[in-house]
């Protein structure tokens, strides 16, 4: 950046998130913190059981107030980003939420472990995409959504910071570092087909449009 600019940033945590307004230019790197607000996961009765919920629209509501905040302290943005927790999502179809996305802690993966690793083990897994075994990655969500029955109506799923990036913008892509948290993805960064073939995840359900790089 030859000039000094401004962007803005909303950083989603597990238990709180903010909005960021960064100046950024030569021998500029100024970060402000125009909003804070909580980020509480919910409980909620699906029928059988207490189901552990994310607040996902309770969460794009305040983002885009930290974002009016931060065009208001500097009108001339030049750019949004949005980082959040990884492994989580939102289930679409035709560009419509399809339920309220999961916590990653919600019990229902303990199902996906044992459905996936009776079809491939965690040393298989782990030569396939590198990332260390945790019970909540999104392969193993995805798997118990499927014998839920949750993916049959949904053409896409958006992680957790793709899925708010899209409510700004109406853009469905999955940003590739991000993307590489669900266990799907290859070494080299692209979707593993022949992994999700093999678990019987619906190709629509499985995966966004593209993949972008950071």
């Amino acid at each position: 950046m030859s000039e000094t600019g401004a962007v803005a940033a909303v950083d989603l945590g597990a238990t709180s998130g903010r909005v960021m307004l960064g100046r950024v230019g030569p021998n500029t790197l100024e970060l402000t913190e125009v909003a804070r607000f909580l980020n509480t996961p919910v409980r909620l009765w699906n029928g059988s059981r207490a189901a552990l919920h994310w607040d996902a629209v309770g969460l794009y509501s305040a983002a885009v107030q930290g974002l009016a905040a931060a065009v208001r302290a500097e009108p001339g943005i030049r750019s949004i980003g949005v980082d959040a927790w990884a492994v989580d999502y939102g289930l679409l179809s035709s560009g419509r939420l399809r339920g309220i996305p999961h916590h990653y802690r919600d019990e229902r993966s303990e199902r996906g472990v044992e459905a996936v690793h009776r079809i491939a083990d965690p040393t298989e897994l782990y030569q396939q995409n590198g990332l260390q075994f945790l019970p909540f990655n999104s392969l193993y969500q995805f798997t118990a959504d499927a014998e839920d029955g949750l993916l049959q109506d949904a053409d896409t799923a958006l992680l957790i910071p793709d899925l708010v990036a899209y409510w700004l913008t109406g853009r469905r892509v999955a940003e590739r570092t991000n993307a590489s948290t669900t266990g799907l993805l290859t070494l080299d960064g692209e979707w593993n087909d022949a992994l999700i073939e093999r678990l019987g995840l619906p190709r629509g359900s499985s995966r966004s449009s593209s993949i972008q790089a950071r």
